[in-house]
């Protein structure tokens, strides 16, 4: 019996939105350019976040130079001060001999002119320094500052700060235009539903006298705006995915090794997003159907 009434449900919802196609295809064209947005700035947030997590491998340094005057013991209680610390990874201390052999290492075959420079070597002696998170860099650099003893901090401040802020504003901003699209779904869902309801008046009226409850009356409706979000979801995680996979494929050719990393591969996040997209288009299409029905169904 149960099962009866439940097919009977979702064939009338089927019909109903065959019936109104007109304004079921707006609705879902909305949908859709709801989650393609989302896709759009899931896409965006997730390559800055692993361009974030990338730079925190190779940013995450500090390098502390200390002053000359300072002798073993001092230096052996400010690497223990520097340790304490909250969100220190971990400190290492190099000489200023060790920096000069970097440093001609660094420029190859011209090393040769920085041998006079053995016996008054000008580079100081420093700690390097990798903290655990990114983000707490800046803090832990001012707090670096303010040790005696230290002449000067080194580390990609602005770099840091400003890939961290374009993520928060990319989601921000995203979950803004995200909700606001959403609304006009739900907004434009339930006049489609209240369109078909309105039509079915004398018919819903004659379920009601032969004894139909108000959840069998209400079941097609519901169903015909899960029809739309899913719908509405699919196209939308089509255009997606194949639209994201040729510019991937296309740029993965063109640009720098540094961009290269930034950019998240398709088949990363192509199943949560086909999650996602599905779950929120069902959610959005019941939500309207059931915003339409308390305000004009009236069983």
């Amino acid at each position: 019996m149960i099962f009866r009434l439940l097919s009977n449900i979702i064939k009338q919802g089927f019909q109903g939105f065959k019936r109104n196609r007109s304004m079921g295809t707006v609705s879902i064209i909305s949908i859709s350019i709801v989650l393609l947005m989302l896709g759009i700035v899931l896409i965006l947030v997730l390559s800055i976040n692993k361009l974030v997590m990338d730079a925190n491998q190779k940013m995450d340094q500090i390098d502390v130079f200390i002053e000359d005057s300072l002798d073993i013991p001092d230096i052996e209680k400010m690497a223990d001060d520097i340790n304490s610390i909250n969100g220190i990874k971990s400190v290492r201390f190099k000489s200023k001999n060790e920096g000069l052999k970097e440093l001609k290492s660094r420029w190859g075959e011209n090393a040769w002119l920085l041998d006079d420079y053995e016996d008054a070597n000008p580079i100081p002696n420093s700690f390097i320094i990798n903290v655990d998170n990114i983000e707490d860099a800046d803090r832990i650099a001012n707090e670096l500052s303010n040790m005696n003893g230290i002449w000067k901090v080194n580390f990609f401040a602005d770099e840091i700060k400003q890939m961290v802020n374009i993520s928060n504003y990319i989601k921000i901003g995203g979950l803004i235009m995200v909700v606001f699209l959403t609304l006009i779904s739900i907004f434009l869902i339930s006049n489609t539903i209240r369109l078909a309801v309105n039509s079915r008046q004398t018919e819903i009226s004659i379920m009601k006298w032969v004894g139909a409850t108000n959840g069998y009356i209400r079941g097609p409706f519901i169903v015909e705006g899960i029809l739309m979000g899913l719908v509405g979801a699919i196209i939308s995680f089509l255009v997606v995915a194949f639209g994201y996979k040729y510019f991937y494929g296309q740029v993965m050719v063109e640009i720098t090794d540094f961009l290269k990393g930034a950019l998240v591969a398709p088949s990363d996040f192509y199943f949560d997003m086909g999650i996602i997209f599905a779950t929120l288009g069902i959610g959005i299409g019941a939500l309207g159907s059931l915003i339409s029905l308390k305000r004009f169904l009236k069983v």
